[in-house]
C-alpha cells in the first residue's frame, strides 16, 4: 500500500472545499470523486507531487473549473496561469466563508417549487397570502415549501432574514431598436433572449459605470465569464468603456415604472377627447377607400389595409406632437454602426419578480414601429418589400420575418405552385401559425390573406397618410402636449448620447391603439372581422 500518498484522510477536506465551491452537495461529491480519480490515475503513471494537499486541491479546482465551463455552456479556456489560492489544511474547517455569498448560491440551487416561495417571501417580502393567490396554491403549501427551503438553506448558513442581495434570482432584459439592423439581425443578435448573463451584465452596468471584476461578484460568476461578454458587447457598441477602464450600458433601459408613468393619463385622454380623434380618422378613412389600390383587396385585405392606415395615421401624428418637445430625428441622424445597421438601441427590463399577467393591459395598447424586409430581384420583381405593425390585433410573426418566407408569400399571391417554388420545408413547418396569424388562409387551397400593393401605390398610401398627420396633429396637440410634461424618463447622468425622443417615447404612445380600441367598441371600425387582424401589406415593384 502507497502510504506516503495516501488519500483517504483527505476525504472530507476535499469535500468541505469542494462544497465551498460549489454550494451543492451533489456537485460536491461529484468532484471529489472526479477529483481522486484524476489523482489516482496520475500517481499510478508515476506522479510524486512535492506536497500532496497543494497537488489534490488544484485537481479540484481545475474540475471545479470544468464543472463552470460545462454549466455556462461557455469556450473552453485555459485556467494554467491563475494563481490558486490554497487553503492551509486545518483553515477547512473554520467557517469563514462568506455567509451571504452561500446563501445566494444555496437559493439559486432550490428547486423551482422551493426557490420561487422562498424569492417571494424573503427578498420581494410578499406575503404568504399573496403568494398562495399568485402562484394558485393553498397557503398550507406556501408554508411547507417555506419551511423545507429554509431548512435546506440555515443546513448551511444562518442569516437567512438580514440577506437583500438579489444576483441568485436574474432579471430580464428585452431588446429593440429604431432604425435598420446589422449584417447579422444586430442589435437583436447581441443579446439573445435566453442569455441571463448577457441580460443581466448590461442591467448591472446601466446605472453607472462598473468593473468587470464587480460585475462577476454581483452576478456570482467568474470574471473569466464575464470579460469576454464584456468585450463582445463593446464591440457591438451596446457598451463602452470609460478611461479608467470600466464598462457601461450604452443605451435606455425602460422600466415598468417608466413604461407606466403616463399610462392612465393617455386612457383618459382618449376618453374624454375622442371624437377629437375620429372625427379626422373618417374623413381620411373615406378618402382611403375612394382609392383604386383599396377597392381591388379582398375583405380581408381591406380591413388590414384600413389598420395599417390607421396605425401609421394615428403613430404619425402622435410622433408630430412629441416632436415638438423634443425635436425631430431623422433616419439620417441615426449613427452608422460597426456592423452595417443605422440602428438606435432600446431595452425593456423586467425584475425577477415581474407579473407578466398583470401587464396585460398595458400591452394591449402598443404598437411596435413599422418593420420592413427589402429583397431586390425576385423572380418578375424589381423589389419585394413586407411592411407591418405588430400589435395585439394582429402581428406577423418574429420567425417568419426573414428573406424566403417573403418570397413564399409572393410566390402565393402568384398561384405558383410549391413544386415551382422556392420554399423549403422549414417554411411548411410554419403554415399553421402564419394562418393563425391572419397571414395566410386556407379554405379550398392556401392563399395570401394581406393585401399586396405595387410600390407605386404604397407610396401613394404612404402619401396619403401625410397629408392628414398635419391636419391630426394640429386637432389633438393641445390636450396631448400636458402628457408629455411628465413621466419621461430621467437617465443616469453618464449616458449623454441618449436621443431626447427616447425619454419621452412612453408618455403617449399608447394613444394611437386607445382611439382604435375605443373605435371598434363604438362599432365604428373593423365591425366584421373575427380573428388575428395583422396590420401588414406586400409591396411589390415589377421590372
Amino acid at each position: 500500500m502507497d502510504t506516503k500518498n495516501d488519500l483517504t484522510g483527505y476525504v472530507d477536506k476535499l469535500y468541505s472545499a469542494a462544497l465551498k465551491k460549489a454550494g451543492d452537495p451533489h456537485v460536491a461529491e461529484d468532484l471529489v470523486q472526479e477529483t481522486f480519480l484524476a489523482a489516482v490515475q496520475a500517481l499510478a503513471n508515476g506522479k510524486e507531487p512535492a506536497h500532496l494537499w497543494n497537488w489534490l486541491y488544484t485537481i479540484l479546482s481545475n474540475k471545479y473549473y470544468d464543472w463552470l465551463r460545462d454549466k455556462y455552456n461557455k469556450p473552453q479556456i485555459s485556467f494554467d496561469s491563475f494563481m490558486l489560492d490554497i487553503p492551509d489544511e486545518n483553515e477547512l474547517d473554520d467557517d469563514s466563508f462568506a455567509k451571504m455569498e452561500a446563501i445566494r448560491r444555496e437559493l439559486g440551487y432550490l428547486t423551482k417549487i422551493h426557490r420561487e416561495v422562498m424569492v417571494r417571501f424573503y427578498m420581494h417580502g410578499d406575503t404568504i397570502e399573496k403568494i398562495a393567490d399568485c402562484l394558485h396554491i393553498p397557503i398550507g403549501t406556501v408554508k411547507s415549501r417555506l419551511n423545507a427551503g429554509r431548512k435546506h438553506v440555515k443546513e448551511r448558513v444562518v442569516d437567512m432574514e438580514n440577506y437583500t442581495k438579489q444576483s441568485y434570482d436574474p432579471d430580464t432584459l428585452r431588446i429593440a431598436c429604431a432604425g435598420s439592423t446589422g449584417l447579422n439581425e444586430e442589435p437583436f443578435s447581441l443579446v439573445e433572449h435566453t442569455d441571463k448573463l448577457t441580460q443581466n451584465i448590461l442591467i448591472l452596468a446601466y446605472p453607472k459605470p462598473i468593473s468587470e471584476t464587480e460585475l462577476a461578484k454581483l452576478l456570482g460568476v467568474p470574471a473569466a465569464f464575464v470579460e469576454p461578454v464584456v468585450e463582445k458587447l463593446v464591440n457591438g457598441e451596446l457598451m463602452k468603456r470609460t478611461e479608467g477602464g470600466r464598462v457601461y450600458t450604452d443605451f435606455i433601459i425602460y422600466t415598468d415604472s417608466d413604461r407606466k408613468a403616463t399610462f392612465k393619463k393617455q386612457l383618459a385622454v382618449v376618453d374624454q377627447h375622442f371624437n377629437l380623434f375620429w372625427d379626422e380618422m373618417e374623413k381620411a378613412l373615406a378618402e382611403l377607400e375612394k382609392q383604386d389600390y383599396y377597392v381591388r383587396q379582398t375583405p380581408h385585405g381591406k380591413a388590414k389595409l384600413k389598420l395599417h392606415f390607421c396605425i401609421k395615421l394615428l403613430l404619425f401624428a402622435h410622433v408630430s406632437v412629441r416632436d415638438e418637445v423634443t425635436g425631430a430625428m431623422p433616419f439620417s441622424e441615426y449613427p452608422y454602426r460597426k456592423d452595417g445597421g443605422r440602428w438606435i438601441a432600446m431595452g425593456q427590463h423586467f425584475s425577477s419578480g415581474h407579473d407578466y399577467e398583470n401587464d396585460a393591459e398595458f400591452w394591449k395598447y402598443s404598437i411596435s414601429g413599422e418593420t420592413g424586409i427589402e429583397l431586390k430581384n425576385f423572380r418578375d420583381t424589381k423589389s419585394l418589400q413586407l411592411r407591418t405593425f405588430n400589435t395585439e390585433l394582429g402581428s406577423f410573426p418574429n420567425n417568419c420575418l426573414k428573406p424566403d418566407y417573403v418570397q413564399w408569400l409572393y410566390e402565393l399571391y402568384r398561384h405558383i405552385p410549391y413544386e415551382e417554388s422556392s420554399a423549403g420545408e422549414h417554411i411548411l413547418e410554419s403554415v399553421d401559425s402564419l394562418i393563425q396569424s391572419g397571414i395566410l388562409q386556407k379554405e379550398h387551397t392556401l392563399t395570401l390573406d394581406i393585401p399586396v400593393l405595387t410600390k407605386e401605390e404604397y407610396n401613394a398610401e404612404s402619401k396619403l397618410v401625410s397629408g392628414y398627420v398635419q391636419d391630426l396633429s394640429q386637432t389633438i396637440r393641445e390636450i396631448l402636449l400636458p402628457v408629455f410634461e411628465t413621466g419621461y424618463v430621467k437617465l443616469p447622468s453618464h449616458l449623454t448620447n441618449i436621443p431626447k425622443w427616447q425619454q419621452y417615447m412612453y408618455c403617449g404612445c399608447s394613444v394611437p391603439l386607445a382611439v382604435i380600441y375605443k373605435a371598434m367598441e363604438k362599432g365604428l371600425f373593423l365591425t366584421d372581422m373575427t380573428g388575428k387582424i395583422p396590420a401588414s401589406i406586400l409591396v411589390v415593384e415589377n421590372m
